[in-house]
């Protein structure tokens, strides 16, 4: 071991629990480690002297059982088994069954102006996040990463969040190890084990996420792949999406945009810009404007809004978040799921053509109601934007005439739509049942709606109980608590008229 290596070796002489928190004593340096639920912990190091000062929340106390063994201090919570080596202060984290999660390999020591060390990478897991890239693939293994926002998400389980101001680099080229460059060692650890816990885990810890810009501003930015000159271009657009989506998938979950330097381009570039300007929460249309897609979206975007706030999930869910079983998902970063309900596939370049992959699943284009199998590659041409809803979902699309429910049979399915209250929510149900299938509205706010139940044969009766509802021979003549069956997509369209605070059921007989 180098002479340099040598100097930074500390040694744990004792620890002091004080509630959630325990200083570690080091013969050099300090450290500590803080429990912030039993699925998480933050662990902070210093080379030399004390540690800076933070606040820390008031929380809940955290059950956690500490032992002395030989060479190590053991921590166990509910869920987390985590030994601290007494020499090098070296962490290892494991499930309590003794699944291995993640450890250190090497003791941190000086790195230019911070610090850096190795951690194990489990075989077979996937690595995803490390902020804002433009990468074809999402996972980091086999590359060097420079990182805009220093959190990652591993298929093994976890995830951990780097918290010191500055830049990160983190380096899986070795394969079975990776290298954490960092300004010092300071980070939180999430066990999931699933992804979408492991966002909670990581919204409960950090809170709200930090706005940031999605298009690449400069080539001078390793994670930009299109310089300033290319802006408007359709490169540009390509490595917006691809940013969008890569940002999504670490947590990164206020980007903005604007369409200004698409502005007096190419048509066909503009109509996309637009597209997928459409789907950013915070964007600025400036003269290029968006289209009519996102004014159907505004009650949607409420909803998932409202759970990223609450839950920390992006509005976009890349597909390994929403399909993390799935391993040809972590090759497609040019597509997302829009909530639970949508696959976007938006088009980048010009030819109006591209390829799209459908996770499992049964997938309805919205633009021509026809239906695709997944896990598999299909290829459309469309000057639209290409939409598929998956079967089992209810997608809600506004109108000027009110809201549309759009359902995928054969599966049940849910949604619950965010009223102005944030504590007043209309559940909107739809499932099949032996011979009917029943629709349900439970209003909070008076409103029309209109049912679209998508792939179905005509049936012989809409109504509930001794209320039958009428049908009429075109959707133009459609009005409250009547039907219309489109024979040549095989689709039913119910109208009616909901008061607030009114359970609305609709039964379909066959």
């Amino acid at each position: 071991m180098p002479p340099q290596a040598l100097a930074v070796v500390a040694t744990l002489l004792s620890f002091s629990p004080h509630g959630n928190r325990i200083e570690l004593r080091l013969d050099r340096g300090s450290a500590e480690m803080v429990w912030v639920t039993p699925s998480t912990f933050r662990f902070r190091r210093t080379l030399d002297g004390p540690l800076p000062s933070v606040r820390w929340e008031d929380r809940p106390q955290v059950a956690v059982q500490i032992d002395e063994e030989q060479g190590l201090l053991r921590l166990r919570s509910k869920f987390l088994d985590v030994a601290i080596q007494k020499r090098g202060l070296l962490v290892r984290v494991r499930k309590l069954d003794g699944t291995p999660l993640t450890a250190d390999l090497s003791e941190p020591g000086p790195s230019g102006s911070g610090v850096a060390w190795e951690r194990e990478a489990p075989d077979r897991a996937r690595f995803y996040g490390l902020g804002p890239r433009t990468d074809a693939e999402f996972d980091v293994r086999g590359k060097a990463v420079a990182s805009e926002v220093p959190f990652l998400v591993s298929t093994a389980g976890y995830g951990e969040y780097h918290a010191s101001g500055g830049a990160y680099r983190f380096d899986f080229r070795p394969g079975y190890r990776y290298r954490i460059e960092a300004p010092g060692v300071d980070y939180f650890f999430y066990y999931g084990p699933t992804i979408k816990q492991i966002f909670e885990e990581h919204k409960d810890a950090r809170g709200p996420a930090p706005g940031w810009a999605a298009s690449p501003v400069s080539a001078a930015s390793p994670q930009s792949a299109a310089s300033a000159e290319s802006a408007g271009s359709w490169s540009a657009l390509r490595a917006t999406l691809l940013r969008l989506v890569h940002g999504a998938m670490s947590a990164a979950l206020a980007p903005s945009l604007s369409l200004t330097p698409y502005e007096g381009k190419a048509p066909e570039l503009v109509q996309r810009a637009r597209q997928l300007g459409s789907l950013v929460d915070d964007v600025s249309p400036g003269p290029v404007g968006l289209s009519s897609f996102r004014k159907q979206l505004e009650s949607f975007f409420a909803v998932y809004a409202a759970e990223a706030q609450m839950k920390g999930y992006p509005v976009w869910h890349p597909l390994p978040f929403q399909f993390p079983e799935d391993p040809e998902c972590a090759r497609h970063t040019d597509e997302f799921m829009l909530g639970d309900e949508m696959l976007i596939a938006p088009i980048y370049e010009p030819g109006n053509k591209r390829t799209v992959y459908l996770p499992q699943g049964i997938w309805t284009n919205l633009d021509t109601n026809e239906t695709s199998p997944g896990r598999r590659t299909i290829t459309v041409e469309t000057p639209a934007l290409p939409v598929f809803a998956r079967n089992g979902t209810i997608v809600p699309l506004d109108s000027p005439a009110g809201m549309a429910l759009h359902y995928f049979p054969t599966l049940p399915a849910e949604f619950f739509l965010l009223e102005s209250d944030p504590d007043d929510w209309t559940q909107v149900h739809a499932s099949p049942a032996a011979d009917i299938m029943r629709l349900e509205i439970e209003s909070k706010k008076a409103r029309d709606y209109q049912w679209v139940v998508h792939h179905i044969e005509r049936p012989s009766e809409v109504g509930f109980e001794d209320r039958k509802y009428r049908q009429v021979r075109s959707g133009s003549a459609i009005e409250d608590r009547t039907w219309f069956y489109d024979a040549a997509h095989k689709n039913l369209q119910v109208r009616v008229r909901v008061a607030a605070g009114e359970d609305c059921i609709i039964n379909l007989s066959f």
